[in-house]
């Protein structure tokens, strides 16, 4: 396999393309993740009908993209009071709030659906915000590692599906990922911020791949059987994505 990152320009813009070759690959597939374009080829497609390829669909990708940065735009939180995030599928507000003390804590008042963010005076904004982010993603990773270790075993038991090893890790292109040969999990720690029937059909999602690697309709006929309207939620999930991102 071999791999290269380069830059598509179309019309005003210029994305960042990162391309893999695999002897044993049969179609060319293409997507993005996050705001790079990633292609996979057959290692016989030369570069130069590749960009032939990609020239035909140039007005998609270019709308996509546009998407993808616009989306990003609005989700970035400078963390300052007013500003809005999700929490258990509920929308929260942000209060900052400042300290002598040079620490930062983070107190989540479910009853007001309130983040109060406590902060030190006289610190400068980018490295508050550095800062607030790590706070925030060890809050969640935290709190999400809690809920999976509540769920996981209930619906394991239900689905039938074992499991060995469960990772919770900072991750905003995938909900989850499943090793099927190694019967290892694992889950973004954002799933705290969504509400608890999604986080359900995630860990379903996951658990189903043990049996079924594709999403075939095999795998969603079996998804089904455990949340009927795994369907609705997966359409959901792909629509609401973005209130993951900050």
């Amino acid at each position: 396999m071999s791999s290269s990152v380069k830059y598509l320009r179309i019309k005003d813009i210029e994305i960042p393309v990162d391309i893999k070759s695999y002897k044993t690959s049969k179609s060319i597939k293409i997507y993005f993740k996050g705001n790079t374009l990633n292609i996979t080829k057959p290692t016989r497609l030369s570069f130069a009908m590749l960009m032939k390829i990609l020239k035909k669909d140039e007005d998609n990708l270019y709308s996509k993209y546009k998407q993808i940065l616009d989306s990003e735009i609005s989700t970035i939180k400078q963390w300052k009071t007013g500003e809005k995030i999700y929490y258990k599928g509920e929308e929260y507000t942000i209060i900052r709030e400042y300290t002598k003390k040079f620490q930062i804590s983070i107190k989540i008042d479910q009853e007001q659906k309130q983040f109060n963010i406590l902060v030190p005076e006289n610190i400068q904004q980018d490295v508050l915000k550095i800062n607030i982010d790590k706070a925030i993603k060890k809050l969640f990773k935290n709190n999400t590692e809690v809920l999976i270790k509540a769920k996981l075993p209930y619906w394991s038991k239900v689905t039938g599906f074992d499991y060995n090893k469960v990772t919770v890790r900072d991750a905003i292109t995938r909900f989850g990922r499943c090793m099927p040969s190694k019967k290892n999990v694992y889950f973004s720690s954002r799933l705290i911020m969504l509400p608890e029937d999604k986080v359900d059909a995630i860990i379903v999602h996951e658990l189903c791949h043990m049996k079924y690697k594709n999403h075939n309709k095999q795998f969603y006929d079996l998804a089904e059987k455990y949340i009927p309207n795994y369907k609705e939620i997966d359409k959901w999930l792909n629509k609401n994505g973005k209130n993951i991102m900050f």
